[in-house]
């Protein structure tokens, strides 16, 4: 009996020890995570719900930091959708695993946002070689009860910490014979101003089409040789930012 006892005693400590090792053998990615991985990325996101694409390239960055040896985090924040804001979309512990020279990865959140009787399951795919990423974002969402699909598909690059971080319209100007006076850029008011033609009607005025040159790295929003209704004396907020700065 007591022999018996020792072989099972043996046994056991031989399958603990086995368990041990093979925690050991997990990949470590530290350095790769550390030097080449983590860090800030420019991109774009496209965004189709239930199979219908509603905006496409929009400026975004995300953040990918180190969460263990073998796992990074993963932020991209302020995400809207539409006129909702969502608030981050932040993916904790994603597993890495590599082949060749690519690192993939997965990651899940759940989003309850009450102020717009939303819920929804964000499931995450990912690759990232050679400084640039791609995530693909399925999101199983619910509003006020009614089941919607959402995809969102995000491309970008790693950042050097080099680019510029200017953010400014350096010019601004019409082809339009309804224009008189080409813009004056105003940088210490944010204005641009300009005059038009006095016989100008509204109609006129509804679809012009700025032609606007902004400093390198930068993005502007709305974009260059985007028709904008200026009728009516209305004004257009225009946003610029540079690689650096927009989120």
């Amino acid at each position: 009996m007591k022999k018996n006892l020792f072989y099972l005693f043996a046994l056991i400590c031989s399958m603990s020890l086995f368990t041990a090792c093979s925690d050991d053998d997990d990949p470590d990615y530290s350095k790769v995570i550390e030097e080449e991985i983590a860090g800030n990325y420019k991109g774009t996101l496209d965004i189709k719900l239930d199979g219908t694409t509603i905006a496409s390239s929009l400026p975004k960055n995300i953040t990918i930091s180190k969460a263990g040896n073998s796992a990074i985090n993963l932020l991209l924040a302020d995400f809207t959708l539409m006129t909702m804001d969502l608030g981050d979309i932040e993916l904790k512990n994603c597993q890495l695993s590599q082949k060749d020279n690519s690192y993939s990865f997965t990651g899940t959140q759940s989003l309850s946002i009450d102020q717009y009787q939303l819920t929804a399951d964000v499931k995450a795919a990912g690759t990232i070689e050679d400084g640039k990423i791609t995530v693909l974002l399925d999101i199983a969402a619910k509003l006020n009860g009614a089941s919607q699909k959402v995809q969102v598909t995000y491309t970008g690059t790693k950042l050097t910490g080099s680019e510029s971080s200017e953010a400014k319209i350096t010019a601004f100007t019409f082809d339009s014979k309804f224009v008189t006076e080409q813009p004056v850029i105003n940088e210490e008011e944010g204005t641009i101003i300009f005059k038009v033609d006095e016989k100008a009607t509204a109609a006129d005025l509804s679809a012009l089409v700025p032609v606007i040159t902004i400093s390198e790295g930068a993005v502007v929003t709305p974009g260059s040789g985007e028709a904008k209704d200026f009728s009516n004396g209305n004004r257009v907020a225009y946003t610029v930012l540079s690689c650096l700065l927009y989120t």
